[in-house]
């Protein structure tokens, strides 16, 4: 409990805490200009596959410019600094300014590295010290950042700003200076927002380059409207709805919102679970050409437009973009669709306030629209039903009827199904997503460029397998639909879908299956998964049990997405296990029938002369039928000298608990 008394703040940490606030970078900041040239990391659009299947309803409408950002984020500063002093706490001395050196940067990565040493790790302390233990001695941070360091490129890198998880208990990660000082509403709401809010504000980092600081100033001054990129298949389209999550009042009336959007977004009645997905399709859908363009012409509406998507997946509100000398700051309202967006915050120069002033107060803003959002969600006002969902057929020709055939449904979703044999002869797979901010639009057009596993007569002669580009139109009876739920995970090679398929037989009949996509988006893991599915082609043609069946390679090439389908193989190991026991162990519970089931898989594969070389419980799954497969086989090698039978096995052995359950 804090003094009753207010303290006074000692000198010598008043001119630290002056220091602190009043840091800019440093104007020596130079961009490395020799060496490796930008022509040697070709610049392209920073649109991705997922920007493309926004809802219309959460993707970004509009651009405002609110040029008091700054201002309104120092006064959130300034405030809690107050808050802090009057209710008695006082500031340890034992943290220092962290001057901020000259750097010459090199690429996105190395902008990001000088941000998080020098900014983000003082506003993570004072974010802990100001908001989360104010009345222990520590200046030990509940908070860090999540980097993706596979994913940077020269252009383009991000950070996420998260509470710290302690990955073995699955609970948050607390210093030893403050481990039972947090009270238990304090440690409950961290931990709600570890795993319910896991990424609560985005940087997006770029080298400091001409091309950005240019297209930094020249954004347009007010956009009313934008056009949300789509993909161009035509053909098949969705009239899609999704109901946004709520908005906080953490900056009240400060935000030009028209008051329209300050009512209730439900109508009387009208629940917060719906979402509506209407199909229309005609007879021949059309699959757009790559784009052709050489080179990508940098707009910064169009770094906007991705960065808002990153946003509406992860459910952020504020936003950075950041060059290392120039940076612009974002606010998301969800309402209204639009992002309010700072003027160019000059980092050297920007003074009333300065530079660390201004992310002090954007980190204490974040933790504050977090905290209200979550409460907000768990009133109930958005509870959105990601799984359910209403489908309704028409056609788009207006010469046919409106009133669609009838369809007769045959699911196949037992573990018996036998979708596959439906799939062999078809060229298309249209894409679509339906979960969270997710509700397509068009569909995007996966041509099938590599045969299923299954098939047992290659038809690798034909031209459309050649050069499936060559083909743009296609017919009822040559394409198949795919609806993307919540990804299952992250993986080294890409993110993997649940995908509910769906294939029309000429009789009318729909015969439904939840299978995988697994999706692959840059050079190095599409080479990995095109081995993959070469590995998983032999398993298959040798009959080896335990391996998941193939439908498939297929590719995207408007948004240069490789897609691998298969059949779900179910749980994995280590996913039920943690549902059982709420903890990830270095082991897993398992069954001596169980252990005995992946024996004879490794055994098998490994008469075929195949090492899977990444066995762990996260690439093995039971099904509801209690079979198993091992999945995964990216870094499986084929004639491998580097992991014998015994090795695999002692593997196996060091994965399950002894004694078996």
């Amino acid at each position: 409990m804090p003094p009753e008394a207010e303290a006074e703040v000692p000198v010598s940490f008043q001119r630290t805490l002056n220091n602190v606030l009043n840091a800019n970078y440093n104007p020596k900041t130079t961009q490395y200009q020799r060496g490796k040239r930008p022509e040697d990391h070709p610049i392209q659009s920073p649109l991705r596959f997922y920007d493309r299947h926004i809802s219309p309803s959460e993707s970004l409408r509009s651009i405002v410019p609110l040029p008091s950002i700054p201002h309104l984020l120092s006064e959130i500063c300034d405030t809690a600094i107050e808050e802090f002093k009057a209710k008695g706490y006082n500031f340890p001395p034992n943290v220092h300014a962290l001057d901020i050196p000259a750097i010459e940067f090199t690429d996105s990565a190395s902008v990001r590295l000088h941000y998080l040493t020098y900014i983000g790790s003082l506003c993570i302390a004072y974010l802990s010290k100001l908001c989360v233990h104010p009345d222990t001695e520590s200046w030990q941070t509940v908070f860090t950042f999540i980097q993706f360091l596979e994913t940077d490129t020269f252009y383009a890198s991000k950070a996420y700003l998260t509470v710290t998880l302690d990955a073995e208990a699955r609970a948050v990660r607390l210093h030893d200076e403050i481990k039972g000082k947090l009270s238990q509403p304090t440690l409950e709401n961290l931990t709600a927002l570890l795993f319910k809010m896991p990424k609560m504000a985005a940087w997006h980092t770029f080298p400091m380059l001409e091309t950005f600081t240019t297209i930094f100033h020249n954004v347009t001054k007010h956009v009313s409207s934008l056009s949300w990129p789509i993909s161009r298949t035509t053909g098949y389209r969705f009239t899609a709805r999704t109901i946004p999550p709520p908005d906080s009042k953490i900056l009240g009336n400060r935000l030009p919102v028209p008051r329209a959007y300050h009512k209730a977004r439900l109508e009387p009645g009208e629940s917060g679970s719906n979402r509506k997905r209407v199909e229309k399709y005609s007879k021949t859908i059309t699959v757009p050409y790559p784009t052709q363009r050489k080179q990508y012409r940098p707009d910064l509406r169009t770094y906007l437009q991705h960065v808002w998507a990153d946003a509406a997946m992860h459910d952020i509100t504020f936003i950075v973009l950041h060059c290392g000398r120039y940076e612009r700051i974002g606010i998301r309202h969800r309402a209204s669709q639009t992002l309010y967006l700072s003027d160019v915050i000059d980092t050297v120069n920007i003074k009333d306030p300065h530079y660390r002033k201004i992310h002090i107060g954007l980190y204490i803003a974040t933790l504050q629209d977090a905290l209200e959002r979550m409460k907000l969600k768990n009133t109930g006002d958005d509870k959105v039903d990601t799984k359910g969902k209403k489908r309704f057929s028409v056609n788009v020709d207006d010469s046919e009827s409106s009133r669609p055939k009838k369809r007769r449904r045959a699911s196949s979703s037992t573990p018996s199904s036998n979708i596959g044999k439906y799939l062999i002869d078809r060229k298309l797979a249209l894409v679509s997503l339906d979960y969270g901010p997710f509700s397509s639009s068009v569909p995007s057009s996966f041509v099938r460029i590599g045969e299923s596993c299954k098939r047992t007569h290659s038809r690798e002669a034909t031209d459309w397998v050649k050069d499936p580009t060559k083909q743009r139109k296609y017919a009822a009876h040559e394409y198949f639909t795919l609806t993307l739920l919540a990804p299952l995970g992250d993986g080294s090679v890409g993110v993997s879908h649940p995908a509910q398929a769906e294939v029309i037989l000429e009789s009318g009949e729909v015969i439904t299956e939840t299978l995988v996509l697994k999706l692959a988006f840059n050079e190095k893991t599409q080479k990995r998964m095109r081995h993959e599915f070469d590995i998983y082609c032999r398993m298959s043609r040798t009959g080896i049990e335990g391996i998941v069946d193939v439908h498939g390679l297929f590719f995207d090439a408007e948004s240069n997405t490789l897609g691998l389908l298969m059949a779900h193989g179910g749980e994995t190991l280590r996913n039920r296990d943690f549902a059982r026991t709420g903890i990830y162990g270095e082991k897993i519970n398992g069954t001596a029938a169980e252990k005995k089931a992946f024996e004879d898989i490794i055994r098998n594969i490994h008469e075929a002369d195949i090492s899977h070389h990444d066995i762990r419980p996260e690439n093995m799954t039971i099904r509801s039928d209690g079979k198993a497969f091992l999945i995964d086989f990216d870094s499986a090698l084929y004639h491998s000298p580097f992991r014998s039978l015994d090795e695999q096995l002692e593997n196996l052995d060091d994965i399950f608990h002894k004694p078996l359950l």
